[in-house]
């Protein structure tokens, strides 16, 4: 499933990060009820296959539990890439967001300026996911390109040690901040 939204300021994203973080809430109040009702087992498999979880973006949606982490890191981390590119190219909104399996960058500029990709991972080197990131943002015609990643045990920055093909790549607000 994919999404895209076109965001042109902060306060929208401000919206879209607060049904990431209600979804959140809802399932661990869901998860509460459930661990003094059923057995592990059964609570695994409601987590695993559906029963516990929702949609990071519809909170009325169930979705099981690991799609929901998996989606809502992800989510947010582009939130926060979305943060710093109004910080640094606000001049280059609205920029549109491409969540799931949406055609195009995870990020771009709707004048077609910028192109970021975003992910959310234990380390940046994990499936050689950054790199792969680089290498597709790299192959874009906008004239700044970026690479951005949360990951736990990285500070909010620039990161000049994991850029090359003239990508610039950000660590984002560490998972280990939140």
């Amino acid at each position: 499933m994919h999404k895209s939204f076109t965001i042109y300021s902060f306060s929208e994203l401000m919206d879209l990060e607060s049904r990431v973080i209600e979804s959140m809430n809802k399932a661990s109040s869901q998860i509460a009820t459930k661990l003094s009702a059923k057995d592990s087992q059964t609570l695994f498999s409601k987590m695993k296959f559906g029963g516990v979880g929702y949609d990071p973006l519809n909170p009325d949606r169930e979705l099981n539990l690991i799609e929901q982490i998996n989606q809502s890191f992800t989510y947010l981390a582009s939130f926060y890439a979305l943060e710093v590119l109004f910080s640094s190219h606000s001049n280059l909104a609205p920029f549109k967001l491409n969540l799931g399996t949406a055609p195009g960058s995870d990020i771009e500029s709707v004048c077609g300026q910028l192109a970021a990709e975003v992910f959310a991972s234990v380390t940046p080197t994990n499936n050689q996911k950054l790199r792969k990131d680089i290498d597709k943002v790299s192959k874009t015609d906008a004239a700044f390109k970026y690479a951005f990643f949360m990951c736990p045990g990285f500070e909010l920055g620039r990161q000049t040690k994991f850029e090359n093909n003239g990508v610039l790549v950000w660590a984002l607000k560490g998972a280990d901040a939140l």
